[in-house]
């Protein structure tokens, strides 16, 4: 008998030439700030508004657009540029993970470029990823 190792690893194919599966669609968007992955369920996405960025100030290194995403736990703020290509993707669950590039790499005009990400929890006690110590009570 021939050990499992030894076994040419052959995975399972549910269906045959005619019919083709497509990718999972994720349960959650992940946003990536500086200090954490947020993670927020996609079809708890209430809201959004795509507005100017009110802290652009004409500033030609600042992001114009401002994205906000209202969820029942959280305020997610999103700012760059072309935002509102993230729109359609968004809504119909296709965004998996949102990271932040400060940084203008090599930009591709045709695609949103996230420079920032701020997460606001509308209940920090729940979403508290720092949960502050107990206070010592005297003996």
């Amino acid at each position: 008998m021939k050990s499992d190792k030894s076994q040419p690893h052959n995975p399972k194919r549910e269906f045959g030439g005619c019919i083709e599966l497509i990718p999972a669609r994720p349960d959650y968007t992940e946003f990536i700030d500086a200090h954490r992955i947020w993670g927020f369920p996609i079809r708890q996405l209430e809201s959004f508004v795509l507005e100017e960025n009110p802290h652009h100030e004409n500033k030609r290194t600042s992001p114009p657009d401002q994205l906000l995403l209202v969820y029942p736990e959280a305020l997610v703020f999103l700012r760059g540029w072309r935002l509102e290509q993230m729109i359609g993707p968004l809504v119909t669950g296709r965004i998996a993970r949102v990271h932040a590039e400060k940084h203008l790499g090599t930009l591709i005009l045709d695609e949103a470029w996230v420079s920032e990400i701020h997460v606001v929890p509308l209940d920090s006690s729940r979403l508290s990823a720092s949960p502050q110590p107990a206070a010592a009570k005297p003996a």
